[in-house]
């Protein structure tokens, strides 16, 4: 990552990683609700290029009900450029979460599953309609839907994410 003094305004700004850090945290206490465990790590690098591409995030279901394995297959255009979108948000994912479990907005459990801690702030709420707000509404429906679809590896695989 350039330093901050460097990096253009607009992608400071989209790639603040406060505000990514609250995208990771809203998709980690969905996963939380469905699946009753933290979120696997290695799923937090497909949560940032899924809900801050707003054609993949507008995409996305309205619910979580449609069959995740079934979506993929049946929308199998989502998956193009997703993997140089993760490649190329890896570094801002890395900054994000080590930005908040620095803050205490994420940990790692003792079995290294990513868990979403309380948030101390007062008014998280943006404004609404905003791309803001969607994105966290998004990145809540995005954990949740990876919290009932199963494992780490076969989500990824349907994205077409290999792990090396």
């Amino acid at each position: 990552m350039l330093p901050w003094q460097q990096r253009p305004p607009e992608l400071a700004n989209l790639f603040n990683p406060a505000f990514c850090a609250l995208v990771l945290h809203h998709a980690i206490a969905g996963f939380e609700e469905k699946a009753g465990r933290g979120m696997d790590f290695g799923l937090t690098f497909l949560v940032l290029p899924l809900v801050l591409h707003r054609a993949t995030r507008e995409a996305l279901p309205k619910s979580t009900t449609a069959k995740f394995h079934a979506w993929i297959q049946d929308h199998e255009e989502m998956r193009v450029g997703l993997v140089k979108r993760m490649t190329t948000m890896v570094p801002v994912a890395r900054e994000s979460l080590l930005f908040a479990m620095q803050h205490e907005v994420l940990a790692l459990s003792g079995d290294g599953l990513l868990l979403a801690l309380p948030i101390k702030l007062t008014d998280l709420t943006p404004p609404s309609p905003s791309d803001t707000l969607e994105c966290l509404k998004r990145a809540t429906f995005l954990g949740r839907w990876f919290g009932i679809s199963g494992n780490a590896g076969a989500i990824l695989a349907a994205w077409g994410v290999q792990l090396a």
